[in-house]
């Protein structure tokens, strides 16, 4: 697959979805052309400055609290859970997928992955307070 193809498909999947968090963001689909997947990266193409706190989590500890179902969800809170299980398998499918977490209390998520030289992958805010 291209990375136009990926992103074609990641913007699919992820149309009218919403990260929550203590507020809810959309997810973002972006490509970064012959880039390396290293922290420097990830700062320098979200404008933040050298010192800004970055984290990296696993795609799993990411996508954990919104791929379970609950005993409390009705069908539609389902099919949010599994438009995320899709989500995080397309995802999954890229070379040496990592996610990021840059700042604090208002947190940028970068959820990367390599197709050939380019970067793909999909960016959203969290909001913990």
């Amino acid at each position: 697959m291209t990375a136009k193809e990926i992103i074609d498909r990641l913007t699919k999947l992820s149309e009218g979805l919403l990260f929550p968090s203590e507020s809810e963001y959309p997810l973002e689909p972006f490509t970064w052309k012959s880039a390396t997947l290293n922290r420097k990266t990830i700062l320098t193409q979200a404008g933040k400055p050298a010192k800004t706190p970055i984290e990296a989590i696993a795609l799993e500890e990411l996508f954990a609290p919104v791929v379970t179902d609950q005993d409390w969800f009705e069908d539609a809170d389902r099919e949010i859970a599994q438009r995320f299980r899709d989500l995080q398998t397309a995802i999954a499918t890229l070379e040496n997928v990592q996610v990021f977490r840059l700042g604090k209390v208002e947190i940028d998520v970068y959820i990367v992955g390599a197709i050939g030289k380019d970067l793909v992958g999909l960016k959203t805010t969290l909001i913990e307070t």
